[in-house]
């Protein structure tokens, strides 16, 4: 009976898990095809905003492209007219050129309930999504990348400066003891703090930001006199080892 019983909960147990497995596969593949629908939509949204300045443009278009064209018979025209003008038409029989042109044309030829209950939905979403990114360009990407570009340009020459400085003054200490990680790591958080103390001398005083390539230069003097510092205390190190094992 006990072994019975054993048996029987173990196979509880591993229906239970088995269960469990397929749920949790069932809610991962829900979420990956709910993410994938949101993306296509928000895609779409965007083309749509972008093949259409305006909702009225998207809703007036349709009915003035299904008019019929106005033709202008000319006669006594040369023979040279004559290949042009048909030329001319059968470029304009030819219809969009272009794959954007092509697509505008499709969606005009939806019915306008349509166009009011899918399109006007679709080009307000990409209106929103489109005035977002362009929003969180402006408060945020575009100074951000500015001031990274900034310490990427000024980690970049206190290295090279470092590079010479201390290969000419300590030509016995190696080149990766001079790009020591810890070095790296001083040098890239000294340089992000002078960029980040040069970007808010205009919000202190607006007469400091004429002095900011002073102190930019003054602050990189100063850093690469530290890091100086720092080789010379690592040579006496050495110094010192070797005497104490000769």
């Amino acid at each position: 009976m006990e072994e019975e019983l054993v048996k029987q909960t173990e196979e509880a147990a591993e229906e239970k898990d088995k269960s469990g497995g397929r749920s949790s596969l069932k809610k991962k593949v829900g979420r990956k095809a709910l993410g994938a629908a949101a993306a296509v939509t928000t895609g779409t949204a965007v083309l749509v905003n972008g093949l259409f300045g305006s909702p009225d443009e998207m809703m007036k278009a349709g009915d003035e492209i299904s008019k019929p064209a106005i033709v202008h018979v000319v006669e006594d025209i040369s023979d040279e007219d004559d290949d042009e003008t048909e030329d001319e038409e059968e470029e304009d029989e030819s219809g969009p050129s272009t794959l954007w042109e092509r697509i505008r044309a499709w969606i005009w030829t939806w019915p306008l309930p349509l166009r009011i209950l899918i399109g006007l939905p679709l080009w307000a979403l990409g209106w929103g999504v489109c005035q977002g990114c362009h929003a969180l360009w402006n408060l945020f990407l575009s100074p951000f990348l500015s001031a990274l570009s900034g310490v990427l340009v000024l980690f970049a020459v206190l290295a090279g400066v470092l590079a010479l400085a201390g290969r000419a003054a300590f030509p016995e200490l190696p080149l990766r003891e001079v790009f020591k990680k810890s070095r790296l790591l001083a040098l890239g958080i000294c340089s992000a703090l002078l960029e980040a103390l040069i970007a808010l001398l205009p919000v202190m005083d607006s007469e400091l930001k004429a002095y900011g390539g002073l102190i930019r230069f003054g602050g990189g003097a100063l850093i690469l006199t530290g890091l100086m510092i720092s080789l010379w205390v690592t040579r006496q190190r050495r110094k010192r080892y070797v005497l104490a094992n000769a």
